[in-house]
C-alpha cells in the first residue's frame, strides 16, 4: 500500500455554476469523496461563466467547474486576463440542448412530424428564420462555450447565417427560463437542467440536443489555474481522483434519487432539480458523468473547439492551427489523468 500523499493545501473554495452537471461536485462534498482523500473543501455558487473565470484567474477559488473551452480560452487570453488554466478530469459529457419559446415552436411543429427528423426541422426552422420580421434573438451562456459553438454550428448547417439572420446574445443559465418567459428571447442552447424545466413548465419547446449535433463530447471539466496545479500537486491529485469517484457514483442508475435529492438541496439547485427525478424529455440529452473515454480530457477535442473559435471568428486570422495539438495537449492534461486516475 502506497503511503498517504502529504497534501500542500487541504482547505479548498471551489466555484460551480447551478447546473446539473455540477453534480460530481455536489456528490463529492456530500458523499465524503472530499473528505475521504484529506481535503476540505467549499463550494460557493456563482450565477455566471464570467464570474467563474475571473475568480479563479485571481486565485479566490482554487479551481471551479467549468465550460470544456473556458482553460482554452483563458489560456489565449480571450475575453479577459491572460491566464494559462489546465484541466486534468473532465467531468460530464454532453447535456446540452436548444430550447425555443412556445410561441417559436408552435409555429415549427404545424410543420414538423417528427422532431427527431434532424433535416426535417432544420430546414423548417430555417423557413421561419428567413420569414421572421424581426431576427430571432437566441441566447447562449458564455461566448466561450459548446453552447455557442453548438449554436453556431447547427445554425450554418441548416443555412441561416449566425451574424445577420439572428442575433446572438449571452445571459447566465438561470436567466434563459425567465427570459423565454417574458419574451426577450426566442429561444437559448443551454445544459440541464434548464431545458427541461421549460417543457416541464410548458413555457418552451426542444428543438434539437447537443448530442444529436456533435455526438459525445465533454461539456464541464475540472478548471485550474497552471500556476496553482505547478504549486499544489499532491492536492491537485486527491482534488482528481476524488471527482473522478462522484462522477462514478453520479453514473450508477442505483444513486439517481438520491441524487437528485442532493442537487435539491439549497446550496445547490434548490427546488429546480427535484421537477426533474421523474421527467424524460422528448429527445435524449444522453448526459453522462463517467464511463468509457467521458472522464478523460481529450486533447483532440480540445483541437476541434480551438477550430470552432477560429471560424466564428473569435481567434486571428494568423493563429496558426498547426499550434492548436500544442495548445490543446498544455490544457487537456490527459497524461495527468492516465497517470492519477487510470
Amino acid at each position: 500500500m502506497s503511503a498517504p500523499l502529504t497534501l500542500e493545501k487541504n482547505n479548498l473554495k471551489l466555484g460551480f455554476v447551478a447546473l446539473l452537471d455540477c453534480a460530481p461536485l455536489v456528490v463529492a462534498r456530500e458523499k465524503g469523496f472530499f473528505k475521504k482523500h484529506g481535503l476540505n473543501v467549499v463550494l460557493c455558487k456563482e450565477s455566471s461563466w464570467a464570474s467563474i473565470r475571473d475568480k479563479v484567474s485571481f486565485s479566490l477559488y482554487d479551481g471551479a467547474h467549468m465550460l470544456a473551452p473556458m482553460p482554452l480560452a483563458s489560456t489565449l487570453g480571450l475575453n479577459g486576463n491572460k491566464t494559462p488554466m489546465l484541466t486534468a478530469l473532465a467531468l460530464s459529457q454532453n447535456g446540452t440542448a436548444i430550447t425555443l419559446s412556445l410561441e417559436f415552436y408552435t409555429l415549427l411543429s404545424k410543420s414538423i412530424a417528427d422532431w427527431k427528423d434532424t433535416s426535417s426541422v432544420g430546414a423548417e426552422f430555417k423557413k421561419q428564420v428567413k420569414n421572421s420580421k424581426v431576427k430571432p434573438v437566441i441566447a447562449t451562456v458564455y461566448p466561450y462555450s459548446n453552447h455557442h459553438y453548438l449554436l453556431r454550428y447547427w445554425l450554418e448547417q441548416q443555412g441561416i447565417n449566425a451574424e445577420t439572420d439572428v442575433q446572438l446574445i449571452a445571459a447566465p443559465p438561470t436567466h434563459m427560463i425567465p427570459s423565454l418567459s417574458n419574451g426577450a428571447i426566442d429561444g437559448y442552447c443551454v445544459g440541464e437542467p434548464w431545458n427541461s424545466l421549460a417543457l416541464i413548465q410548458q413555457i418552451g419547446g426542444l428543438l434539437t440536443t447537443g448530442h444529436e449535433i456533435w455526438g459525445a463530447h465533454m461539456e464541464k471539466v475540472l478548471g485550474v489555474t497552471q500556476e496553482w496545479a505547478n504549486a499544489h500537486p499532491n492536492s491537485h491529485k486527491a482534488l482528481v481522483n476524488a471527482l473522478y469517484e462522484a462522477c462514478q457514483w453520479a453514473e450508477d442508475s442505483a444513486n439517481k434519487e438520491e441524487l437528485f435529492q442532493l442537487l435539491a438541496l439549497p446550496p445547490y439547485l434548490d427546488q429546480a432539480a427535484t421537477q426533474l427525478a421523474n421527467y424524460t424529455p422528448p429527445l435524449a440529452m444522453e448526459q453522462h458523468f463517467a464511463g468509457k473515454h467521458v472522464n478523460v480530457p481529450d486533447p483532440k477535442q480540445g483541437e476541434f473547439l480551438l477550430g470552432q473559435m477560429l471560424d466564428c471568428g473569435q481567434l486571428s486570422d494568423t493563429d496558426n492551427p498547426a499550434d492548436f495539438a500544442t495548445i490543446s495537449r498544455t490544457v487537456y492534461r490527459q497524461d495527468l489523468f492516465q497517470k492519477w486516475v487510470s
